[in-house]
């Protein structure tokens, strides 16, 4: 069994380079900070708002009809679509809507 464990470490010590050592295999370059911050854009962040503020709305606005209180469809739906909207506005996309 230790002999097992001997070939495993060995075959991990082949394969991935040491600390101090240097290695073959270069990092992927990273994009400067301009670079990403002009790819994203505000655009994406305000396209995710909308999309929020559109979905939430609706939402709300379904629950608004069933929910007995004081406040009708309509209200609950523009008060979650504006909820929705800023938080989106000030919070950002996810990476995968981005990409």
């Amino acid at each position: 069994m230790s002999d097992d464990i001997e070939k495993l470490l060995a075959e991990v010590n082949n394969t991935t380079p040491s600390v101090g050592g240097s290695s073959k295999a270069q990092p992927p370059a990273r994009k400067a900070k301009a670079e990403v911050e002009s790819s994203g854009g505000a655009g994406g962040r305000l396209a995710f708002a909308v999309v929020s503020a559109v979905v939430f709305g609706v939402i709300g606005f379904v629950v608004g009809i069933f929910v007995p209180f004081f406040l009708g469809g309509f209200d609950t739906g523009v008060g979650a679509s504006i909820g929705a909207f800023l938080t989106a506005l000030v919070a950002g996309p996810p990476r995968w809507f981005s990409s």
